[in-house]
C-alpha cells in the first residue's frame, strides 16, 4: 500500500500567534519521533530564522506528513538568481523519512511549478542511493557527487594526529594558527573570498550552486545558526604577512554533540603541498576531543577526485561509509511527467 503525503506551505510573513503555536507545536513533534533534540530553545529563536530566511532569501517551507504522522519539512532556494540561464531550485529536506518517494515527489514537483517560474530546473539530494531512481525516470543529470567519510574517536590514529599537530610550530615558524567560533567583522571579506577560491576548486559541476560567498552571507549564516544551537570551530593560518592563507571548519550542533560535521578545509594554491592542511585537521581535532568529551564521531565528505583529501583523512582514520548526489531535473521533464499522470488519472 502506497504511503500518503501532505504538504502545506508555510506562511510564516502572514502567521497569527495561532498558527506560530501551531507549527511549533509540529516542529517539536517531528523532531520528538525522529528522536532528535529541539534545535530551537524557544518559538522567537524559530520565529526569526524563518522570517528572515523568507525574507531575506525567499525560501519557501512546507510542512509533510507522512500517513498523518508529522514528517518534518521541506525548503525551496534559488541558486544563481542573477543568471537566467543557469537558475534552478534547490530542494533541502528536513523530513525524518529522507526518501522522496513518486507520491511525495509529485506534489513537491506541483510546488516547484508555482514557486519559481523563472527556475530552469529542480535539484534534489540523494544519500546512499534512497533517491537515485530520479535519474533514470526523469533523465535527471548527476550535479554534484560526494563521499562520505566517518571517524571514529576510539579509532583515530592519534601518534599520528598528535605528530602532525606536534611537528607544525618549526615546519611552519613563519606561519600562525589562530581558532575562532566566529569570523570578527575585520575578517570577514578575506575570508569569504578565500572560502570562495576553495569552494570553486571543488571538482563539482558549476550548475549545482552558486559558490559565491561574501562578507554579508558569512555574517548572516553566522547570526543564523546561533538560532538553531549550532556553533562553528574554525581554525585559519595567517601567513608572516598576515594575509589568511589557509582554513577549516566545522559544525557543531551544541544539543547533539556526539557527532559534528567537518566540512571545508582548504589551502592556498602557493601554500599547497607542504602539509598545512594536516596542522589544520589535527588542530582541529585535539580542539573537539578536548571541549566535547561525549564526541564520537567526525563525520565529513570528499569529491570522488579529490584523492589528496581523501588520502589525509585515511591516514587519521576516517573510513568511508556511504555517497552523496545531486540530481538535477529539468523543468520539462517535470511538466512533461505532471501531464502524463493527469491525462492517466482523468
Amino acid at each position: 500500500m502506497a504511503n500518503r503525503y501532505r504538504l502545506k506551505k508555510v506562511d510564516h510573513i502572514n502567521y497569527t500567534e495561532a498558527d506560530w503555536n501551531e507549527y511549533w507545536e509540529f516542529r517539536k513533534k517531528s523532531y520528538e519521533l525522529k528522536k532528535e533534540p529541539m534545535p530551537f530553545d524557544s518559538l522567537d529563536q524559530l520565529k526569526q530564522l524563518n522570517v528572515t530566511n523568507i525574507r531575506e532569501s525567499g525560501e519557501a517551507i512546507y510542512q509533510v506528513w507522512k500517513n498523518d504522522i508529522e514528517n518534518g519539512i521541506l525548503c525551496f532556494s534559488i541558486e544563481f538568481k542573477e543568471d537566467s540561464h543557469k537558475r534552478f531550485t534547490y530542494l533541502e529536506s528536513y523530513m525524518n523519512d529522507q526518501s522522496l518517494e513518486a507520491g511525495l515527489l509529485e506534489l513537491i514537483f506541483e510546488e516547484f511549478l508555482e514557486y519559481d517560474e523563472a527556475s530552469k530546473s529542480l535539484a534534489i539530494h540523494s544519500r546512499d542511493g534512497l533517491n537515485d531512481y530520479v535519474e533514470e525516470m526523469f533523465d535527471a543529470a548527476v550535479g554534484a557527487n560526494a563521499a562520505w567519510y566517518e571517524l571514529n574517536i576510539n579509532e583515530a590514529k592519534q601518534e599520528k594526529i598528535e605528530a602532525w599537530l606536534s611537528e607544525a610550530p618549526n615546519k611552519f615558524p613563519k606561519l600562525r594558527i589562530v581558532f575562532y567560533q566566529e569570523i570578527p567583522d575585520e575578517l570577514l571579506e578575506e575570508y569569504a573570498t578565500l572560502f570562495t577560491q576553495f569552494a570553486n576548486d571543488i571538482p563539482v559541476p558549476p550548475e549545482i550552486g552558486d559558490n559565491t560567498c561574501t562578507a554579508a552571507s558569512v555574517k548572516s549564516y553566522q547570526e543564523a545558526i546561533k538560532l538553531r544551537s549550532h556553533t562553528n570551530y574554525i581554525y585559519l593560518v595567517f601567513n608572516e604577512d598576515n594575509q589568511m592563507i589557509a582554513l577549516t571548519n566545522v559544525s557543531v550542533n551544541l544539543k547533539q554533540t556526539q557527532s559534528v560535521d567537518q566540512s571545508m578545509t582548504g589551502v592556498r594554491a602557493d601554500y599547497r603541498g607542504r602539509g598545512l592542511s594536516k596542522w589544520l585537521k589535527s588542530a582541529m581535532f585535539t580542539k573537539l576531543v578536548a571541549d566535547f568529551p561525549d564526541l564520537e564521531v567526525i563525520e565529513t565528505e570528499a569529491h570522488p577526485d579529490n584523492l589528496p583529501s581523501i588520502q589525509m583523512s585515511k591516514q587519521m582514520g576516517f573510513k568511508r561509509t556511504g555517497a552523496h548526489k545531486d540530481y538535477v531535473i529539468s523543468r520539462e521533464k517535470i511538466i512533461q511527467h505532471l501531464s502524463h499522470n493527469s491525462k492517466v488519472t482523468s
